[in-house]
């Protein structure tokens, strides 16, 4: 349960609760946890692990906000920035050398967070399956 501080610095606890509409009462309803939604290939996977800096933090959050997206495009949140310790210098970083590696397409809008397509189809060279 989290709590809150007001500016009296008292402590309020959050209770989310949802309305059950056959009983008509008032039920528990937690938090869900986060998770990444798969299948991810292990040859991209693995190739971003092998980039210097937060490549791999910036790909994991691609990957998470690509698992609730119903397009291919999508752009880096600042809510996956924050869960997965991505600051602003690092997501241009890490965006930078998932495209050089070829495990991303980016598309640069003015004014906006680039556009990207993650390329699921991306091979290890020398990699079978």
């Amino acid at each position: 349960m989290k709590t809150y501080q007001n500016s009296a610095m008292l402590k309020i606890p959050e209770k989310r609760i949802r309305l059950d509409r056959n009983t008509g009462e008032w039920q528990d309803n937690p938090v869900k946890k986060r998770f990444l939604k798969g299948p991810i290939p292990l040859d991209w996977l693995t190739a971003a692990t092998q980039l210097p800096g937060k490549a791999i933090n910036v790909g994991i959050a691609l990957w998470w906000l690509a698992g609730m997206s119903k397009t291919g495009e999508l752009k880096l949140t600042r809510q996956a920035e924050l869960a997965m310790n991505i600051s602003k210098d690092a997501e241009r970083d890490g965006l930078r050398r998932l495209q050089q590696a070829g495990l991303i397409e980016l598309t640069a809008r003015p004014g906006q967070r680039h556009s990207v397509r993650i390329v699921k189809e991306f091979a290890l060279h020398g990699s079978s399956e």
